[in-house]
């Protein structure tokens, strides 16, 4: 089959256009962060469809890998001085969906519902944990531990997800980092200093 130099090039660019979100996918990672004593870093990387990996170098070589995804690569990951734990805190957590229940009728009801406090959709979201090298839990934080339901309305909200977080996705202030006393610090919305230790 003979083809045309106009052929040639669509058939160049089809391939390239479906080749290019597999590339995205395959080159996506977080933005590498160090510790505090800038001896170890940390990234978590995509390597393809639902397979990811975080990476702990020291120096320049690798310190260790751990074939999970934990997170996402827009959450920010933080590594201690000695390496072995991190912290991962969602940058943009997905907001709880409203519950559903049967539809109030009866006064009983009506007094039950009036009695329940008012839903909350961003306290009971987990948005800090902290991890060992091999992917085990230590602690798991929520936000309803750092920002009160009376903090809700500084929370930004995009669609089903939300920024609790100063200094990252557009909201002003100071972005969350390692500071020299081994503890990972940032500012939430409200706003409110919070330091987490790597509790080694």
């Amino acid at each position: 089959m003979r083809t045309g130099r106009c052929e040639t090039t669509l058939l160049l660019v089809i391939q390239a256009a479906v080749a290019a979100p597999a590339l995205a996918v395959e080159a996506s990672q977080s933005r590498a962060r160090a510790s505090s004593n800038a001896e170890y870093g940390i990234v978590m990387r995509v390597e393809g469809e639902g397979k990811c990996r975080i990476e702990a170098t020291r120096d320049t070589d690798v310190a260790w890998t751990l074939p999970r995804c934990l997170g996402t690569v827009d959450d920010l990951y933080f590594i201690s001085n000695s390496g072995e734990r991190f912290w991962v805190l969602a940058a943009l957590p997905k907001s709880l969906p409203p519950p559903s229940g049967p539809v109030v009728t009866s006064e009983s009801q009506k007094k039950l519902a009036k009695k329940k406090p008012p839903f909350d959709p961003y306290g009971p979201v987990e948005v800090a944990v902290l991890y060992d090298r091999l992917g085990n839990v230590i602690v798991q934080r929520k936000l309803k531990e750092w920002l009160p339901r009376s903090a809700n309305g500084k929370v930004r909200k995009l669609d089903r997800r939300f920024v609790w977080l100063e200094g990252v996705l557009g909201v002003p202030g100071k972005e969350p980092r390692v500071n020299d006393r081994n503890q990972v610090e940032f500012e939430t919305v409200e706003p409110k200093t919070v330091r987490l230790d790597f509790q080694e």
